[in-house]
């Protein structure tokens, strides 16, 4: 328990640094949601008169564009960060248990998400027609819904993170994801003025998270049988759950096979060596270690061990010339 309780200290530390890294590319798509929702609740009045009129769950579709940028785009991050300092490598070769390990990790990006999300809610509730819409809200709706999106951003974050070779992709796939919600899908631009344009709809489609804010709005306005606004369901509110739970479903399977790829199997390539029982016998030690110090002390010797014997033997000449000087 001790060394459990130390390793999820570390992986907060080690998270909470790589939020420091880089503060701005981190709330910088808060920002921009938020400054988005503003506009829309400061005057929202404003473009009625031309027919432009602000969706009622447009508070609902910022607090689950807010959960996709921190539980997917900021969350790749923070993935990244640790398979660069090969992390997973160290931590994944000893006895300690994958499940705890990503478990701190989500732990953290959903507490980081928690508190990002609060202080957007608590901001809108500056407006009193806010404070109204929040008395006749179907929560029930509203949570299942945001509690989806929140595993989907997550599963997302760690299947882009291990499929992609560089950051630099990583984050273009998630900044499609971010945008598209914030512009497709009822933030950015109204959903009542995106349904007149079919091509935009059918687009809209392609984008996972769609199904679940779908959930979110209606539950917001409390129309659980879509009837108000029925986002091309026929109201049908059944459908959005189902595909929802499918690609989550496909997603896990996806991250079955990615992790079973990356962690199970890396220790087989120790047998490719001639003296393979050395590698197997440091293979035994590593798993069988329980604090991060240790693991690190294994590591060196694994190194050492894939040195090549010419190495080693200049090591131990050079040894045995310091034993002399003594």
């Amino acid at each position: 328990m001790r060394n459990k309780w130390s390793l999820f200290k570390q992986i907060w530390v080690l998270q909470f640094e790589n939020y420091k890294k880089d503060i701005f590319n981190l709330f910088s798509g808060w920002i921009i949601t938020l400054i988005t929702l503003l506009v829309w609740l400061t005057f929202k009045e404003t473009g009625s008169d031309q027919g432009l009129n602000y969706d009622k769950f447009v508070l609902a579709s910022a607090l689950g564009v807010c959960g996709i940028r921190n539980c997917l785009f900021n969350f790749i991050r923070t993935i990244y960060e640790y398979k660069n300092t090969q992390f997973f490598d160290k931590v994944f070769s000893s006895n300690i248990s994958k499940s705890f390990v990503f478990f701190t990790m989500i732990l953290f990006n959903q507490v980081a998400n928690i508190i990002v999300t609060m202080v957007l809610f608590l901001i809108a509730m500056l407006y009193s027609d806010q404070r109204a819409a929040v008395v006749d809200v179907n929560w029930w709706l509203f949570l299942s819904g945001y509690l989806l999106l929140l595993i989907m951003s997550n599963a997302f974050a760690f299947i882009i993170s291990f499929l992609t070779k560089k950051l630099e992709w990583a984050h273009v796939i998630g900044n499609v994801y971010y945008f598209g919600s914030v512009y497709l899908l009822g933030l950015g631009i109204p959903y009542n003025e995106l349904q007149k344009i079919d091509a935009i709809i059918y687009i809209s489609y392609i984008f996972p998270q769609r199904y679940v804010l779908n959930i979110m709005a209606s539950g917001w306005i409390n129309d659980p049988k879509m009837q108000e606004v029925d986002f091309g369901y026929h109201d049908q509110l059944w459908i959005p759950y189902l595909v929802a739970l499918v690609i989550i479903a496909i997603s896990f399977m996806i991250l079955y096979f990615i992790f079973k790829h990356a962690f199970e199997f890396e220790n087989r390539r120790y047998k490719q060596y001639i003296n393979k029982n050395k590698h197997l016998g440091i293979i035994y030690s590593i798993k069988r270690t329980t604090s991060i110090d240790e693991l690190n002390e294994l590591v060196k010797v694994k190194d050492s061990v894939n040195k090549s014997y010419k190495e080693l033997q200049n090591q131990y000449k050079e040894l045995r010339k310091k034993q002399h000087k003594e």
